[in-house]
């Protein structure tokens, strides 16, 4: 959902904030509503959404409590959350060197970034900002490539050959030899109302497609609209809300 950087890749290509707002999905309720159970967030907890993006996430926290920090590391996608979400604070910065205090977190949300960060290193990090046992939840909406066209749609974006990482990746394993405690993973259905041009939005927020000239990304574009033929419009784009909820050392 945001950009945070890793060895200087990834926030190259999320420099067009009000294209990522308006192009990505949301989330499901029932999915934050489980993370939100999880993470014993209410309207005293001070939660830091890290790579918070445009806020897309963000907005889903505001509700259950008011102490809510983002922090982004892309200019254009900060530009768009201030716009979004002027009532939040947001600050300039990476998983790897949060700007912020030592405990001073109860909840860490990542949606949709943390495949971006140098895991080892951003979750000594987040230890080092939550309180002890305080919450940590991942969040990623996964196309549902179990569905013929859906699969499709990821092979015409070259997903299978750029993708910056893979969907099966056990992100459980990772924090649990991090020694993050009482990990939880649950997935959620999702979907999307788009429209060949709306999709075509959602395809050019992808990464690795936005640094891509316009003539290259024409012709996946190109590709896109051969998966679609026929479809009526709007029509759904199917998607896996994967979360993984956890606690950090006490």
């Amino acid at each position: 959902m945001g950009s945070a950087k890793k060895s200087g890749v990834g926030i190259e290509g999320f420099a067009d904030g009000g294209r990522y707002q308006s192009a990505r999905p949301g989330y499901p309720v029932e999915a934050v509503a489980h993370l939100v159970e999880f993470c014993r967030i209410n309207s005293a907890s001070r939660v830091v959404d890290v790579a918070a993006g445009t806020g897309l996430f963000t907005r889903e926290l505001r509700p259950f409590t008011s102490h809510v920090l983002a922090i982004e590391p892309s200019r254009g996608m900060r530009e768009e959350f201030e716009t979004q979400l002027p009532e939040v604070e947001i600050l300039d910065g990476v998983a790897e060197a949060l700007p912020i205090g030592d405990a001073s977190a109860d909840v860490i949300t990542v949606a949709q970034a943390f495949h971006w960060f140098d895991a080892d290193v951003a979750l000594a990090e987040f230890t080092r900002v939550l309180v002890p046992g305080g919450g940590l939840a991942l969040v990623w909406n996964e196309r549902d490539e179990s569905i013929e066209w859906v699969d499709m749609l990821s092979r015409a974006i070259l997903w299978h050959l750029k993708k910056p990482y893979d969907m099966a990746t056990d992100f459980g394993a990772l924090l649990m030899r991090n020694d993050f405690v009482e990990v939880e993973k649950r997935q959620f259905r999702n979907a999307q109302l788009v429209d060949r041009l709306a999709l075509h939005q959602r395809v050019l927020t992808t990464s690795y497609i936005a640094l891509l000239d316009q003539p290259a990304q024409q012709r996946i574009l190109d590709d896109v609209d051969s998966v679609i033929e026929g479809f009526d419009e709007p029509f759904e784009l199917p998607y896996v809300t994967t979360t993984y909820c956890s606690r950090a050392p006490s």
